[in-house]
Parts: C-alpha cells; structure tokens; sequence
C-alpha cells in the first residue's frame, strides 16, 4: 500500500509529464478499439455475404476460342431464349435465366400490351427515387403503389391503345397476362438537355420508357422476358442434384445447340467466391493485429522515455532512498508501478473514448463498427503488458543506481 501512495505522490509532482504519457497510451487504444471494431464490422458483412451464397447455384459462361473476340462474345450470340426454355428441361434444373448482374438489359422489360384488341410495343423499367420524370397526364407514383400493379407509359404507348393520352388514366392494359393500371402518361419534356462545358447542349442517352414500381417489375422480370443480349446464365440446381454434373449437363446442351459457334460454356465455381471472402477476413484480421502491435508498441515507446526521464530527475531521491534501507527490488517496483500505473488509466480511458468515437464513426460507414468484449479485454490486457514490458528497463536501471553517485549528482 505504500509503494502504490508513493507512486501516486511522485505522478501528482509531474503531472504535465504524465498527461503526455495519458496521451500516448489513449491515442493508441483508442485507434485499437476503432480499427477493431470497423473489422469486426467488416468481417461481419462478409459473414453475411457468405451466407447469401447459395451453394446450389452457379453461372454459366461462355469463352469465345479466338481470344480477339472476348469482349464481343454478345456478336457471337452464345445464348438466346430459345435456350433457356430448352435448358429448362434438362434434368436437376430448378431454375435457369439470364445473368443479372451481366448487364443494364435485364433492368428492363420488353414486350407487348393490349386493350380491347390494340397492341403496342412496351419498353418498362424501374422509376428511381432520384427520377425527374413527370405524369404529362395523371400522376406520379407515391408509396401506395409500391405493391400496386400500377404503370406509367409513354404517349406512344397511350396513342396506340387509346387514341389520346388522356384517355389512358385509370384504364387497364394487359401485359404478359396480368393487368396494369394506368396512372399516368410520361412527361417527354422533362427529360431535359443540359449544356456542357463549351456551352454546347447535350444530353446523356435517356430512352423513354414505360415505368413500373421495383416489386411488379420485378415479377414480370421472373417470366419469359429476356434481353436481346444474353451475356450469361444463371442456374439453380434442385436439391439432391450435384452443382457441377447438371452444370456440365447444361454446358453440354449449351454446345449442342450451338454447334457451329468457336468456343466453350464453362460454369463458375460457387466455392471461389466464398474462399475469396474468406481471403478477405484472413487479411483484416492481419492488419488488424499490425495496427494493434504498432499503436501498443508507440504507445510502450512513450511510457520508456517518460520513466527514463523519471529516473534521471530523481536520481538524489532513489540514492537517500538507498542510503536509508532501501532494497534495490523496491526502487524498481515503484517505477514499475508508476508505468503500470500509467498506462492503465490510459488504457481504461482510451477504451471509453475509443468506444465514443466508434459510436461516431458508424453513422459515417457502409456498415456498422462492432466493438465487442473480447476487444475491450485484450487491449486492457495490452495496456497492462505494455506498462510492465516497457517499464521494466528504466525500472531496472533506477534499481541498479549506485546510492553515494546518485546523491553527489
């Protein structure tokens, strides 16, 4: 007890000194807590995009032979839509289609509509939150309709089907077998050229479309409605079927209906993307174990030079301490106290106001920081090794003085 309240006493004389140690120790548990948390974060999506894979399903792809042709293998036409119906049949296949990550074509639909025996070629897509489209005639979408069988088409689409757009609003059109209710008719002029740099007008690319909210889209996507372009397939295995044997079944029709085209299906490995992942967590894990080693290790540095500091002031006090009795193991416990001392309350410090500052930089990320208990415990544990580790050298050499040098000096 009175090694612990002579410690004390000699901190409280040199308090500036200490708060620049508090400093050190702080800064770094703090910068552990938040890059741990902010991998615990990022493990945690990965755990989550791992367990969205379903290991029942792959891709299909096509490699053209002549390597000058791999960026224009959709000339080459390796998929069309007579393939998925005849794939559809091959055995173990619960689901085939387009590749929906491939390309923007499987954003929109393509088909037909009819009222009372008149058709009209319809071009749909998604109407986005950011959208400056606007109802010519009728009105826009609002939040009501996001489950609604609702539509908003173009003046052509209206003129083909009801003579005049506003005869259009609040009629039903057919597509695909289902009916779509007619809300509005879309504003060509609000699709608006802008002027470039050289105060030229310009304008980006903006077909006009028909539009639908995501949900009913969505589920006239899932039907026969394909793009022109297919770039690859996606392919659902049923369950008791092997991955790789339908895949390689469906590769091999593939080739057979297309006998004449120079090239190979092959179908990806589900199991790469997960090993990738995986590679992913490895390396976070790793850096986070570099930046914890540094922080402690800068932060040890510090608590060494203050207590070396330490030492050289107070050699008179360590020489009457040893000239009156003194042992040289209880000079060296009061220094090492004092740095065990130290970095302890930097270290509870840094933990709270690492904990604040994860709070914070959540709402700034793509996901949530997670700090959790295992975290805090091992950067205390590390605050209490770095105390001893680093305190222990100028400890030792605060004992090793010799009593009649440090007073005379």
């Amino acid at each position: 007890m009175n090694l612990i309240k002579s410690a004390l006493a000699n901190l409280k004389g040199h308090k500036l000194r200490v708060a620049v140690t508090l400093l050190w120790i702080i800064m770094g548990i703090t910068s552990v807590i938040l890059v741990s948390s902010i991998g615990n974060g990022m493990k945690k999506e990965v755990a989550d995009s791992v367990s969205k894979v379903n290991p029942n399903k792959t891709r299909i792809s096509f490699e053209p032979t002549d390597s000058n042709m791999v960026n224009m293998s959709a000339f080459l036409q390796p998929f069309t839509n007579s393939d998925i119906e005849e794939l559809s049949f091959v055995k173990g296949v619960e689901k085939i289609g387009p590749s929906k990550d491939d390309s923007n074509y499987n954003s929109t639909y393509y088909g037909e509509a009819t009222f009372d025996k008149k058709t009209t070629s319809v071009e749909i897509a998604e109407l986005k939150k950011d959208s400056k489209v606007k109802a010519m005639y009728g009105r826009n979408f609002s939040i009501d309709d996001e489950n609604r069988k609702v539509v908003m088409i173009t003046v052509q689409n209206a003129t083909d089907l009801f003579s005049t757009p506003e005869n259009a609003i609040g009629k039903g059109m057919s597509i695909a077998g289902h009916i779509f209710e007619i809300i509005g008719v879309v504003d060509e002029s609000s699709i608006t050229p802008k002027k470039d740099n050289n105060n030229l007008m310009s304008q980006e690319f903006t077909p006009i479309t028909s539009y639908m909210p995501k949900k009913p889209l969505d589920a006239l996507m899932s039907q026969y409605s394909y793009p022109s372009e297919i770039y690859g397939l996606d392919l659902i295995v049923s369950k008791g079927f092997d991955l790789f044997e339908v895949a390689n079944n469906v590769c091999t029709k593939l080739q057979d209906l297309h006998p004449d085209i120079n090239g190979s299906y092959t179908p990806e490995d589900p199991t790469e993307q997960t090993q990738a992942l995986d590679s992913m967590v490895s390396n976070i894990n790793l850096f986070i174990t570099a930046i914890t080693a540094i922080s402690m290790f800068v932060g040890g540095v510090g608590v060494m030079n203050i207590m070396y500091v330490s030492v050289m002031e107070r050699q008179r006090e360590i020489g009457i301490r040893r000239a009156i009795g003194a042992k040289p193991r209880h000079i060296m416990l009061q220094f090492l106290t004092e740095a065990v001392f130290i970095t302890v309350c930097g270290g509870i410090l840094g933990i709270i106001i690492g904990f604040v500052v994860v709070n914070y930089a959540s709402n700034y990320l793509p996901f949530k920081a997670i700090p959790n208990a295992n975290s805090l415990f091992y950067a205390f544990i590390a605050t209490v090794l770095t105390g001893i580790v680093f305190g222990i050298v100028p400890a030792f050499k605060a004992s090793r003085l010799d009593p009649i040098k440090a007073i005379y000096k």
